[in-house]
């Protein structure tokens, strides 16, 4: 006998850590000897394998409570495993060798008992390496808890090699991995009910539930659970084939109590020793006269689509074969029947005879024909069913992404898009009407063809002619001008009409043409989606712009200065603001009337847009007063650019009713902003007290902010 400490440097095996009260079954698993003992040496639990690895001076059957010590024939065998035990309640990890078996003692707590020591016989290899060993799947489990402390789901702690056998994953990938990842319907099923309970009571769980392994594949597992810490550790056993053959058993069943086959039974040479009232109905001989004798003296069967042979051949592969055969009742008509044949197996898995489930199926056949029709129609309208409901959710999917375009570059994308996933064997394009005119452009297309013209007018389509959908197939009908020469493709024309007027047009071709259905959904949400997007606009417009002379508003204005003016100050560079006053404009009004006036507004707009730049902003402040935002221009430049402004003005001959009117001159007040901060109101006060001195010094000029020398300083900073 050899006693020793466990090497100082070996890690501690992380099975180790197992709760010795976890459920006996869990022990069962393990191929190697394990029991636990109390601190006076007393058995808590041993597993099965207890019989079989046991050392011979132990007791060979024990219970619980019973003292796990040689007996005092064997005194100093009863001394070394009693020092042993010492050991190991201290606390020390303790292997020794007896009889050629080592054996490993592993220091635990043993709930409401106390201190205590879990043995387990250690074969050249670590309690790790046994349950590594273990053929079930095993694995440990921690609780995931909420903030509340809410139990949510378990966590994988550490897995065997069985269990990522089963499960195809690696190690790595399902350390750390929750359980609901796996048991998707653990939930629902009860088995997580069932582990809460475990939490609370630390009793053991044994039931059935499933998992989808790497593959997507669901098996169904018969799982035991014991306690661990704040979790559980399990073993889970493979009953997939079994559920599933136990459920074909039961679907046999409920057929059988729902019909009249026949059902036969016979041992391996085919002697027949079972005959169900449906076989005496559909053979006619009675179970009296065929039990014990042989299955071919009474059927004579003819094989449909196979021979006996190759029937037979399967069947013992296989364990189970199914077909249609013509068989000879007792008055020698002959039935087709359908055979359902199964290999019957003793607990060890091996055949003891066969069984057959017979079914007549002349009725059956009279029927078939018109029930396959019937199935075709069904499985053909499913299908219609499916594909419609997806249809319907594409056009739902681009109603609710044309929805929330902001451009119509936006929507075309996503009419593109669109109509590649609803129509992917047609092409065609969608094309939009200028308003005002009979004029139609591209707006999108999809498809391997790319025929689509950039134009179009009203009149080059039979369907924006007649207001109608214009379907053509080769040689059916006339074909519109719009369309490129093809005479192998259908084509559909879909006016999209708005309100009565027409808005667009949507242009579907291919060898095929969608249903009517689909293209009129497709056309309205096109349609519908196209024009709130140019309403949304039309109203964004009318919100920024002023309508008499097409420039910005002063809505706009107040936020576009603001924007400019920390833009400017971010990128340290210049910003001007200039105010414009048309002078004596009453005058003007009182001589050649407000509509005069309004076409005097209206060419200053012009001039404007003429002279001013792509990056600067011109916006109607009120009655005949402008501001310009000039970003990026020094005060030198913004002199320069508005005596131009001025001039040019000055020099403009504007025509009203056919008559030229007098010239104009305006004032102009700026204030240039070179890194100063300041606010928006401020840039509009200095740049408006500019445009006063100008107008008191004379009008017809242009007068800068900081050369108002008249001002006193309260005066400048309001």
């Amino acid at each position: 006998m050899a006693a020793s400490h466990i090497p100082s440097d070996q890690p501690k095996p992380p099975w180790l850590d197992i709760d010795p009260l976890v459920a006996a079954t869990i022990l069962n698993c393990l191929p190697i000897a394990v029991w636990i003992v109390d601190e006076q040496y007393r058995l808590v639990v041993a597993n099965t394998a207890y019989q079989h690895t046991r050392p011979t001076c132990m007791p060979a059957t024990p219970e619980a409570g019973d003292y796990m010590l040689p007996d005092d024939s064997l005194p100093k065998c009863r001394v070394h495993w009693q020092q042993q035990y010492e050991h190991a309640v201290q606390g020390e990890h303790r292997i020794f060798t007896i009889d050629g078996i080592t054996y490993y003692f592993q220091p635990v707590t043993i709930k409401r008992v106390g201190k205590g020591v879990l043995v387990c016989t250690v074969q050249d290899t670590t309690l790790n390496l046994a349950i590594e060993a273990m053929p079930d799947p095993f694995s440990i489990y921690t609780a995931l808890r909420n903030r509340s402390g809410q139990l949510i789901d378990f966590q994988i702690v550490a897995v065997n090699s069985a269990f990522c056998h089963i499960t195809g994953y690696h190690r790595h990938e399902l350390i750390g991995q929750r359980l609901l990842d796996l048991c998707p319907h653990y939930h629902e099923d009860g088995t997580f009910t069932d582990l809460q309970q475990l939490l609370k009571t630390g009793e053991s769980v044994q039931r059935i539930t499933t998992f989808f392994d790497r593959n997507g594949k669901t098996r169904t597992f018969e799982v035991h659970a014991g306690k661990f810490n704040d979790g559980f550790v399990a073993s889970w056993r493979d009953i997939t084939v079994q559920h599933q053959l136990e459920h074909r058993i039961r679907q046999q069943a409920t057929l059988l109590d729902q019909i009249a086959d026949a059902v036969i039974a016979t041992d391996l040479n085919y002697n027949i020793t079972s005959w169900n009232r449906g076989a005496e109905r559909i053979y006619g001989w009675s179970a009296n006269e065929v039990i014990g004798k042989p299955l071919g003296s009474f059927l004579k069967t003819q094989y449909t689509n196979t021979t006996m042979e190759e029937a037979a051949l399967v069947l013992h592969q296989t364990g189970y074969w199914e077909g249609e055969v013509e068989q000879q009742r007792r008055d020698g008509q002959i039935v087709p029947i359908h055979s359902v044949v199964v290999l019957s197996r003793d607990e060890n898995g091996t055949p003891t005879g066969v069984v057959a489930v017979n079914r007549d199926i002349s009725e059956r056949r009279h029927f078939e024909q018109l029930l396959m029709k019937a199935n075709q129609r069904l499985e053909q309208a499913i299908i219609d069913a499916r594909r419609q409901a997806a249809e319907i959710l594409l056009v739902n999917e681009l109603h609710d992404l044309l929805q929330v375009c902001h451009t119509f570059a936006e929507a075309a994308d996503v009419i593109a898009f669109g109509l590649q996933r609803l129509f992917p064997r047609q092409y065609g394009y969608v094309m939009v009407r200028q308003a005002g005119t009979a004029n139609l452009t591209l707006l999108a297309q999809w498809g391997e063809m790319n025929d689509a013209p950039a134009t179009m007018t009203i009149d080059q389509c039979w369907a924006l002619r007649r207001g109608l959908i214009h379907r053509t197939c080769p040689h059916e009908s006339i074909r519109c001008a719009h369309i490129a020469s093809n005479k192998h493709r259908c084509t559909c024309c879909v006016p999209l009409v708005v309100q009565g007027d027409i808005f667009g047009l949507l242009y579907i071709a291919g060898e095929e043409l969608p249903r009517s259905e689909l293209i009129v959904m497709t056309g309205d949400t096109i349609k519908l989606a196209l024009s709130n997007l140019a309403l949304r606009a039309t109203l964004r417009e009318q919100a920024i712009i002023d309508p008499l002379t097409g420039l910005y508003n002063r809505r706009y204005l107040e936020t576009s200065l603001s924007r400019e003016l920390h833009r400017a100050q971010r990128e340290q560079i210049p910003l001007t603001v200039a105010i414009i006053d048309i002078d004596h404009f009453k005058q003007f009004n009182d001589q050649y009337g407000h509509d005069a006036g309004d076409t005097l507004l209206r060419e200053l707009a012009v001039i404007f847009r003429e002279h001013l730049r792509q990056s600067d902003l011109a916006c109607r402040f009120g009655g005949e007063e402008f501001v310009l935002i000039l970003p990026g221009v020094n005060r030198a430049t913004a002199q320069t650019r508005l005596q131009h402004l001025r001039e040019v003005v000055q020099q403009r001959q504007i025509i009203f009713a056919g008559a030229p009117l007098r010239p104009v001159t305006i004032s102009i007040g700026y204030f240039t902003c070179e890194n100063d901060e300041i606010e928006p109101h401020i840039l509009l006060q200095r740049a408006d007290a500019a445009l006063y001195a100008a107008k008191r010094s004379g009008r017809n000029r242009v007068v800068e902010f900081s050369d108002l020398q008249t001002l006193s300083s309260n005066e400048r900073d309001e």
